[in-house]
């Protein structure tokens, strides 16, 4: 009798020892709720808004060229478990569709611009007109956009709707003293144009009333054709404009290539599409205001 006792007490310790090691595999694949994002600005706007109440988790690792970024298994299996994500659109995640029912198409906020159509007969290549896909660039677009997120992430965490809105309201009004700081340093310049490696400014040339001549155009993949080559630099030396700008992640050849023939220094603008994880900590607008010191002195602006 006591033997069999001892053996049904061992038998109850090993039933419940199952148990909880059930339970902990269990809760080890619960997925706290979370928001997704595949862009540095959108991440910035939505850790701002959300806080500490829900995570934010970019799709697109921070320290990769988002162009061309190819999504992982991983970061698909991601995308599906997010309570909702947010993306830019226009091209520039080619792998998200609109179908996706928890997709928020940002560009649905933002005042979009369309880039003229040209004809290069001479190196064969003919763009149509395309709409700009970097309109975080613009700081309006980026209140926009901080109000539309708003709206979806209250509708998904009605708990938090209160919280989120002090939040937007905060950051909007650090994005609003942005954009102050921009009108007024760039009021006063002896140059109003610049040029960059890829056509990724045209937003920030539009609203602060400056022209950004780009060797490339919407996607930094893209080939320099020899004909553009020889109109930048005629316009570098024609102008003396003192500086060509690259962006982060993309290679400075081409910009180190007309600084060679014209004598204009090289220096890197940042196009906040992502970003360096030590620039993550910085934030949009901490990396807007470097970007702007770059502009006025490349500018030359009182």
């Amino acid at each position: 009798m006591k033997k069999a006792l001892i053996f049904l007490l061992l038998l109850l310790a090993l039933f419940f020892g199952q148990l909880m090691i059930l339970d902990e595999s269990s809760r080890a694949e619960e997925v706290n709720p979370f928001i997704a994002v595949t862009n540095f600005a959108l991440y910035d706007i939505a850790t701002h808004v959300v806080g500490k109440q829900v995570e934010v988790k970019t799709l697109i690792p921070f320290g990769i060229e988002s162009h061309s970024y190819v999504p992982s298994v991983k970061t698909m299996s991601e995308l599906a478990k997010a309570e909702f994500f947010a993306f830019i659109g226009l091209g520039m995640e080619p792998w998200i569709t609109n179908a996706q029912a928890k997709g928020l198409d940002m560009s649905r906020f933002a005042k979009l611009k369309e880039e003229a159509c040209s004809h290069d007969e001479a190196d064969g290549h003919h763009e149509h007109g395309a709409v700009d896909p970097h309109y975080w660039l613009s700081i309006e677009n980026m209140m926009r956009m901080t109000m539309g997120f708003t709206i979806r992430s209250a509708e998904q965490f009605p708990e938090h709707k209160a919280a989120f809105v002090l939040n937007a309201e905060a950051y909007i009004a650090q994005l609003k003293e942005l954009d102050r700081e921009y009108k007024e340093s760039l009021s006063k310049c002896k140059r109003r144009e610049i040029v960059v490696n890829h056509n990724a400014f045209s937003y920030l040339a539009q609203s602060y009333g400056f022209e950004a001549h780009s060797v490339t155009g919407l996607s930094p993949d893209e080939q320099a054709s020899a004909k553009k080559m020889r109109e930048i630099t005629d316009l570098v030396n024609n102008e003396k404009i003192p500086v060509i700008f690259f962006e982060s992640f993309v290679s400075p050849k081409v910009s180190e290539t007309i600084s060679q023939e014209t004598g204009a220094r090289v220096d890197s603008l940042q196009p906040l599409a992502n970003v360096s994880e030590d620039e993550v900590k910085k934030g949009y607008i901490v990396l807007m205001r470097e970007n702007l010191q770059k502009l006025v002195a490349a500018m030359e602006c009182e």
